[in-house]
Parts: C-alpha cells; sequence; structure tokens
C-alpha cells in the first residue's frame, strides 16, 4: 500500500513532499534528514519535481548566516 505524500520538510512553508513510495525513514527531526529507500518523486510548491530512480537521502539545505558566524537552516 503506497502513502499519499510524506512531508520531508516539516519546517517549511510551502511543503517538500515524497510521493510513490511505500518506504521513507526518518533519521532526525532537528535537521530533518530522511532516508527514502526506494523510487519515489520530491514535489514541491516552490522546486520543480525530482524524480528518483533509487534509494537516496534528503536533508534540508544549511546556509552559512555572517551576521551569526553560524550555519542555520535555509528559508523557502
Amino acid at each position: 500500500m503506497t502513502q499519499s505524500k510524506i512531508n520531508v520538510a516539516p519546517s517549511s512553508t510551502s511543503g517538500h513532499y515524497i510521493t510513490k513510495t511505500q518506504k521513507v525513514i526518518n533519521l532526525d527531526n532537528i535537521n530533518e534528514t530522511f532516508l527514502v529507500e526506494e523510487p519515489a518523486e520530491l514535489v514541491t510548491e516552490n522546486h520543480t519535481t525530482l524524480i528518483q530512480q533509487e534509494k537516496g537521502l534528503i536533508t534540508c539545505q544549511m546556509v552559512y548566516n555572517p551576521f551569526a558566524k553560524m550555519f542555520e537552516k535555509s528559508y523557502d
């Protein structure tokens, strides 16, 4: 049974969803890191849909903030 969609960017205001797959493992809630163990599609409202042909790792993009002098999650 395939789930309809799994949000792999909970902090995103637009949402980033894995579809057409059955197995997504949440590895890290803080950095929003997920392991997709089979072919899937990454569907977003503000980016292109990506077709993933094999298993892979999805994680939130980190950017350097020179004012805070630290890395932080990228914003939509």
